[in-house]
């Protein structure tokens, strides 16, 4: 009787273990198994505790997911990013023109949900100017009883986004609609010979003018503006096989090379963003000395971008006057938020070698600058440091350009003039923050200009000339 316990009690003893074992190995085996695919672990793990092709429950709906090895499944989105949601759909897709689109594959199963196309989704201010599209799926044409029949028939695939959301601001132009664009045509493998369809809502038609040469270097289609009647596609029923709705982001202005296994990277966005405006300096100015390397004694251009609300440089002549006597031909210029043609201002970045501005928007203008050129940014108080690197330092870098990170001193914001030295203002911005994004936007973004001490500012000229180098 002893013995036979002892057996079972062994029995029981691997059968734990084996578990264990299961438990441990299983995991590790499914991330080996699919640490080369695209959608990150996060998605994965969601996907396969309801099966390769079952429904996932997300919010209020239960939107069908697919995945076998490759993006084989007729629906397929990923929800895990904290910035934007994609959805890849294939078989029968037909877009209305009032934001709604049905799809049918005789694998899909019946449901339907929302999305907001835009990658800003967890600021709500952005996303108060994003319209909602509706997307209902079904294995079915017989489920879409009332569809209207396709005014469009195409072979392309589609790529549904909105520009709405802080549209007229070039930082976020770029950030959460026209890199994101770049990054998710690039991934999915459309556009690369710009076959693609950009079907954009929320557009301002200015701002469909201002983009229109980087939209058209994306596709060689015209961008389809969905919300206007009488537009190129408006009150049809536009029909693909393939549609992506939603925009894949990576990073703030720029693409995590990382995450595209070396295919593509922020600096090919540069290229093509100069490419699409018609700019012809690929390369930045090489210095030997204070002469130019091919020995035509041309100086090193640099462009002073001039603020004339927020952030301003109140002395911005006598920054020009320090970097002439530094040796640099001296531009300044100020972008247009709202420009319809926005070649005219690339065309005068993509001239210049060095370009100057305090934190804001039209920092964002370093896309055009040619390779190896110099971007300096000026950060006001605030305890903006990191925000900073992050929102211009690390794209320009990324797009093959050198950084300099110039931090005011006290002494130069004009806050110094406003409060007491031992004010939580100058003394502690992380006070102000903890109060919130909109008293650290007040205080630091839109109530502060800097006035520029011109002999401490002479060491970033110094060092932008020996980036030139």
């Amino acid at each position: 009787m002893a013995c036979e316990k002892k057996s079972v009690s062994n029995f029981a003893a691997k059968v734990g273990l084996v578990l264990l074992a299961g438990c441990i190995l299983g995991p590790i085996t499914l991330a080996t198994m699919f640490r080369n695919h695209a959608v990150p672990l996060q998605t994965l793990s969601l996907l396969f505790s309801v099966g390769s092709a079952s429904s996932v429950l997300w919010g209020e709906e239960r939107i069908s997911s697919h995945r076998s090895g490759t993006n084989e499944g007729p629906v397929l989105c990923d929800f895990s990013s904290s910035r934007s949601d994609v959805c890849e759909l294939k078989g029968d897709v037909r877009i209305l023109p009032n934001a709604t689109i049905l799809h049918h594959h005789p694998s899909a199963r019946r449901q339907s949900w929302k999305m907001k196309p835009h990658a800003r989704k967890n600021d709500p201010h952005a996303l108060a100017h994003v319209t909602s599209v509706t997307i209902s799926s079904s294995h079915a044409a017989t489920d879409h009883p009332s569809a209207p029949r396709c005014t469009a028939n195409h072979t392309s695939p589609a790529v549904v986004f909105s520009a709405g959301g802080y549209a007229g601001n070039m930082f976020h132009d770029l950030t959460d609609v026209l890199v994101p664009l770049f990054i998710t045509t690039r991934r999915l493998g459309l556009g690369i010979d710009g076959d693609v369809h950009l079907l954009v809502r929320d557009a301002p038609p200015w701002w469909l003018d201002r983009f229109r040469p980087l939209l058209r270097g994306l596709s060689r289609h015209d961008a389809i503006d969905m919300g206007r009647a009488g537009n190129s596609g408006g009150g049809s029923v536009l029909c693909y096989p393939r549609v992506v709705v939603g925009l894949e982001f990576h990073k703030e202005m720029s693409v995590d090379a990382t995450r595209t296994a070396g295919k593509y990277s922020m600096a090919d966005f540069a290229l093509l963003a100069r490419r699409s405006y018609g700019l012809t300096r690929d390369t930045a100015i090489r210095l030997r000395g204070h002469r130019s390397i091919d020995g035509g004694g041309r100086r090193p251009r640099l462009l002073l971008i001039s603020r004339k609300s927020t952030r301003a440089f109140t002395n911005a002549g006598a920054v020009a006057r320090a970097a002439a006597a530094a040796g640099y031909e001296v531009v300044v210029g100020e972008p247009s938020a709202r420009e319809r043609d926005l070649a005219p201002f690339a065309r005068v970045v993509n001239s210049c070698d060095v370009l100057v501005g305090v934190h804001g928007a039209g920092l964002a203008n370093l896309v055009f600058l040619p390779a190896g050129a110099v971007v300096v940014q000026v950060v006001p108080l605030g305890g903006m440091d990191a925000m900073a690197a992050e929102d211009f330092g690390a794209p320009a870098r990324d797009a093959g350009l050198w950084y300099v990170h110039y931090g005011v001193a006290v002494e130069e914001s004009t806050l110094a003039g406003r409060y007491p030295r031992d004010h939580r203002v100058l003394r502690d911005p992380a006070a102000v923050r903890r109060e919130g994004w909109v008293a650290f936007r007040e205080t630091y973004l839109v109530g502060q200009n800097v006035t520029i001490d011109v002999r401490r500012f002479r060491g970033a000229l110094r060092r932008a000339m020996e980036l030139l180098r």
